[in-house]
């Protein structure tokens, strides 16, 4: 990954954080369709993030909803003709949009080493990558914050008391990711806000946040701002029901613009459909500059 070139992208037109075949929680469409969506949409660069096969230690430690469980990452032995397709690809459609290779890779305490191995191995091969945080230890294992709200209330939130104890612990795992110091990391961190995605199914009156999180946003910020890194301005939670804004929320996305830090659109597409979704409030807010 070559973190200058990425920032050099013209970031009105680049979506940069989607899904495709091979991911086992998606439509299963061929990605040449998300491809050809993207073209009619105007995009001119278009980031494949598919996620990176997870690390053995989380299937040992992983607990709670089977489809968070066995669909969460891609199978190892489709790296191969995952990476050949996008070669295809890229050359087909030179002419009318930049592809990008990339991953998603989970940020896991207990998979750091495998994934420094991966990201050590695969490097010549990827062009752009995201660090996310999907899964957040309990007692009772890892449990997954984003598969469905009834095995989110089973596992972290029970775990954790509380959406705003949720939403500290997801944070300073945030921060964890950030901190750590690997080669090849990728340049952009996802979705910061994922632990809101259910907030709609909660009362009104729930507390999300209060002056421990501000603060560790605010850290998380200096050290994206510090690093020279970007941000996945995630749009996918604005049609969701369930969540109805953007990932991370206009009040962090406007900080971050302050900070200078570069916000990149992502649909977090998994479907064609969704190629473009919530793009026009990213082009409306200028979440780009």
């Amino acid at each position: 990954m070559d973190l200058e070139r990425l920032l050099q992208i013209d970031r009105r037109t680049w979506n940069g954080h989607t899904h495709t075949e091979f991911c086992p929680h998606g439509s299963g469409e061929d990605v040449e369709l998300f491809i050809q969506r993207a073209i009619d949409a105007g995009f001119k660069t278009y980031t494949i993030t598919e996620h990176f096969p997870m690390a053995p230690e989380f299937y040992t430690h992983v607990t709670g909803a089977e489809h968070a469980i066995t669909t969460a990452c891609m199978a190892p032995e489709d790296l191969p003709t995952y990476f050949e397709k996008l070669a295809t690809l890229k050359a087909k459609y030179a002419d009318q949009i930049t592809l990008l290779t990339g991953f998603e890779f989970d940020y896991l305490k207990i998979g750091r080493e495998y994934t420094a191995t991966a990201l050590a191995q695969y490097a010549d091969q990827i062009d752009d990558a995201i660090l996310s945080v999907h899964f957040l230890p309990t007692k009772m294992g890892l449990r997954a914050v984003d598969d469905s709200c009834a095995d989110f209330k089973a596992g972290v939130l029970a775990e954790y008391k509380t959406p705003l104890g949720v939403a500290k612990a997801y944070l300073k795992t945030i921060k964890e990711a950030l901190e750590w110091q690997v080669a090849n990391k990728p340049g952009r961190i996802g979705h910061i806000t994922l632990y809101r995605k259910w907030r709609n199914e909660f009362p009104n009156e729930t507390i999300w946040c209060d002056a421990e999180t501000d603060a560790l946003i605010t850290a998380i910020l200096r050290l994206v701002k510090e690093q020279g890194i970007m941000l996945d301005c995630n749009m996918s939670g604005i049609p969701r029901e369930t969540q109805t804004e953007s990932s991370p929320t206009f009040d962090i996305i406007r900080d971050a613009l302050m900070l200078g830090i570069p916000m990149v659109y992502g649909s977090d597409a998994h479907a064609v459909v969704a190629v473009n979704q919530g793009y026009n409030v990213y082009l409306d807010q200028k979440m780009y500059l």
